[in-house]
């Protein structure tokens, strides 16, 4: 706090204290002390103290224009003050309950305290369907098409094979007749050409696969850490959406980036393609916006922790220096940018 000066009046110091109120600048209107702690004056001085440093030249500019004319107008305002200090009062008691709320129906674990402590965060759901289904989807696609390396045996009753169920869920069908053909007029194939005949889940579905049993367990742990938080505290839909729109943001960055001969040979590793595979768009999205959105929302009760974040933004450039060989750059750095946009979009403005 900063004294900005003094009135040797208490009225005109209050009066003065409500027109900053107006001015949403937090001030206190305060006894002058005498140099003995804990002891007051004689005389009828009164101390301005202004709260944030941000607002003290403000304040003082409104004090020196106070001095000159006290009896303005313009700072006849006690009543819409008092108004202004009542919703203020109002609001955070709504906050504290809200939080209470929270408080109360975070979930707990055997030892007692929260099972999201990671990220401490308190749940407004205990269940994680989303979560749950993500993880065991991805977890029979994986093993059921050996892991990108799908075998012609059957798989359903004879009714599908490791390699239908893979082409099927790929981006585009390299098979498809209109996939080779367009290369015949074309530098590149169409990448789009499955997408073109009305196979939208194609936009989806590659989150499924994945390319070996680590790929799998990396991509399921961050969903389950950062998933988990935000659909115990946002809900199921909103974390479906989210997962989604960073998903299919992943893969249009992943599919439309430049073909490794348009590439020098240091910018390789951001060459795109359309047989990416994997969730990791859609766990850099959700660490994009766990990220940005507390930030912009300082109510946000979920905080990634510095180290967190420090590990996902290393290995997102670790990655694209192309020593950790063939990995999908376009769809971290595409997932990380539509989180990044959702957190600003959703978040209140002030």
């Amino acid at each position: 706090m900063r004294r900005i000066g003094t009135l040797d009046n208490e009225n005109l110091a209050r009066r003065f204290g409500d027109f900053l109120v107006t001015q949403s600048i937090d001030a206190t209107v305060e006894k002058a002390a005498t140099a003995g702690p804990g002891e007051f004056s004689g005389s009828s001085e009164w101390e301005i103290w202004i709260r944030e440093e941000k607002d003290v030249e403000a304040a003082r500019d409104a004090f020196r224009e106070f001095e000159l004319d006290p009896d303005a107008p313009r700072y006849e305002v006690s009543d819409k003050a008092q108004k202004l200090r009542n919703q203020r009062v109002a609001e955070e008691q709504r906050r504290q309950q809200e939080m209470k709320k929270l408080q109360r129906s975070m979930p707990k674990s055997r030892s007692g305290g929260s099972n999201m402590q990671t990220l401490g965060v308190p749940g407004k759901q205990e269940k994680i369907p989303v979560v749950i289904a993500v993880i065991v989807i991805s977890a029979i696609v994986s093993f059921g098409t050996s892991f990108g390396r799908p075998r012609n045996t059957a798989m359903v009753s004879g009714f599908w094979t490791e390699a239908e169920v893979f082409l099927a869920l790929s981006f585009v069908d390299p098979t498809d007749p209109d996939y080779i053909e367009s290369s015949v007029t074309e530098s590149r194939r169409d990448p789009f050409a499955s997408i073109r005949k009305g196979q939208i889940w194609r936009l989806v579905t590659p989150m499924f696969l994945h390319g070996d049993t680590m790929h799998l367990l990396f991509n399921m742990v961050w969903i389950f850490i950062l998933g988990s938080a935000i659909e115990r505290l946002q809900g199921s839909v909103f974390l479906a959406v989210l997962l989604v729109v960073t998903q299919i943001a992943g893969m249009m960055l992943q599919v439309m980036l430049p073909g490794p001969e348009s590439l020098p040979p240091l910018l390789s590793a951001l060459a795109g393609t359309p047989f990416a595979i994997g969730a990791s768009g859609a766990v850099y999205g959700l660490f994009g916006y766990l990220w940005i959105r507390p930030t912009l929302d300082l109510d946000y009760p979920i905080h990634m922790a510095p180290m967190n974040v420090m590990l996902m933004l290393g290995w997102l450039v670790l990655c694209m220096t192309g020593m950790f060989g063939n990995i999908a750059n376009g769809a971290h750095l595409g997932g990380l940018l539509a989180g990044v946009a959702i957190a600003y979009f959703v978040s209140p403005r002030p």
